[in-house]
């Protein structure tokens, strides 16, 4: 078979999955937010988001399955302050999260979701167990939620960190 059969062939096996895909009842949506680390315990030691002071802004796109099930991606930029040669304090992009995950709705407008968690700086990596609650304001979607790290890898020890995320849903 040369290229030129080939190219073709894979072209309407493409189209024919695109046709299939616009048929299905998909939603999609997104939402963005912030994300506010509280307490992270690790290694015995106990360290809060304040010092320095640490946030995260997920951005995030969710296909909706069903009105139960949705897989969700957020890109979490993480902004610290650092203190620099001159002691003088400053902030900067830390880390960025690719956090890819699994949604439930429990009922009560409450949703039960795991994430997989890369941190693409620190090489750490784990899932984050979620609980989302989402509210009306208006015709505004927004949504309060706890979220529970635990992230492993890179020479260190297991960390557990709690945390709070609020955001907007569209």
């Amino acid at each position: 078979m040369t290229l030129k059969p080939s190219f073709l062939i894979a072209s309407i096996l493409f189209l024919s999955l695109s046709v299939y895909n616009v048929r299905g009842q998909n939603t999609i949506g997104g939402h963005f937010g912030f994300v506010q680390p509280i307490v992270t315990i690790q290694d015995g030691d106990t360290t809060d988001g304040f010092d320095p002071y640490t946030i995260g802004f997920p951005i995030g796109v969710t296909i909706r399955k069903s009105e139960k099930f949705a897989f969700d991606v957020e890109l979490v930029p993480f902004i610290s302050s650092i203190e620099d040669s001159d002691g003088d304090n400053t902030s900067a992009v830390n880390e960025l999260l690719i956090h890819p995950g699994l949604l439930w709705g429990i009922g009560n407008k409450l949703t039960f979701g795991n994430r997989i968690a890369y941190e693409t700086k620190s090489g750490r990596y784990g899932i984050t167990p979620l609980l989302n609650r989402g509210f009306s304001l208006g015709k505004t979607n927004v949504f309060a939620e706890l979220v529970l790290p635990i992230r492993v890898g890179n020479d260190q020890e297991i960390s557990f960190t709690a945390a709070l995320h609020f955001g907007i849903g569209f």
